[in-house]
């Protein structure tokens, strides 16, 4: 099993949940809302600033579910440019 930590701004929430539904790769994950996030160049100069709301996708999932949201997501962050990062790790035990 992985965890698809997936971080992304509110505004991507109709592509975000295109990739997840599509074919119902995943019948199940946790979503959490108003996640704030912060350009550190800004943060650099004046202190931290708050940027725009972010959203946190955490799923597990089978390794060929998660190669294939990585292959979607990855088109869509090439396609936005920005907004989006997503961070897979193994999860060794899952309860």
């Amino acid at each position: 099993m992985q965890t698809l930590f997936l971080i992304y701004d509110e505004t991507f929430e109709p592509e975000i949940s295109g990739i997840i539904e599509r074919g119902m790769i995943v019948s199940r994950y946790t979503r959490i809302d108003d996640v704030v996030g912060a350009r550190m160049a800004q943060a650099e100069a004046i202190g931290y600033v708050a940027d725009r709301r972010n959203r946190l996708i955490i799923i597990v999932a089978e390794p060929p579910t998660v190669a294939k949201l990585v292959e979607d997501l990855r088109d869509l962050r090439t396609r936005k440019g920005h907004g989006l990062r997503a961070f897979v790790v193994k999860a060794e035990t899952v309860i």
